[in-house]
């Protein structure tokens, strides 16, 4: 852990952030068919995950650096997606929602699903070819603050506009 006299990491080496996700990480989840299923579905949106990007303020070094690894979490990707399933019509039946496109006129961030998608190495594990419990908490945490990103970027919030308020886990209860 880095202490407040400490210089920052150079950042001669470190990417520019950008918002679009690694074609490296594209590209390894396209190569598997489930994946490339969810990813190639219509109204399929890419989205941004600045916590891979190394900064010079040691900033989500944990995912950027610590855990970017061929060992640890090789590939992450994120992304959004119409939500489609079915609602109870009133009258105890269910009915079939129609799919709609995230942010459109019948859409809107109440029909979007927003996934993130995590490829591990075996440096992870807890127990024999079992990932860590701490692991899984921090993959959950992580997944909900690219949500809560998307949401903040979809909803028009003038005292907070999209990238300019930090998000922060104060709360996260994980049950095995």
């Amino acid at each position: 852990m880095s202490h407040p006299s400490s210089s920052p990491p150079s950042t001669a080496t470190m990417p520019t952030p950008s918002a679009a996700p690694s074609n490296v990480d594209l590209t390894h989840f396209l190569s598997l068919p489930w994946c490339a299923a969810l990813l190639s579905a219509p109204h399929t949106t890419l989205l941004p995950t600045p916590s891979r990007t190394p900064k010079s303020s040691t900033e989500d070094s944990l995912f950027a650096i610590t855990l970017h690894t061929g060992d640890t979490l090789r590939y992450m990707i994120s992304f959004s997606s119409p939500r489609s399933g079915t609602t109870d019509t009133g009258a105890g039946a269910a009915a079939e929602l129609p799919p709609t496109a995230p942010g459109s006129k019948e859409g809107g961030l109440e029909n979007e699903v927003v996934s993130t998608l995590f490829s591990m190495g075996d440096g992870m594990n807890g127990y024999p070819a079992v990932a860590h419990g701490g692991l899984i908490a921090a993959l959950f945490d992580e997944a909900m603050g690219v949500a809560m990103m998307r949401l903040r970027a979809s909803a028009a919030d003038l005292k907070n506009p999209a990238g300019m308020a930090d998000i922060v886990t104060a709360s996260l209860k994980v049950d095995f």
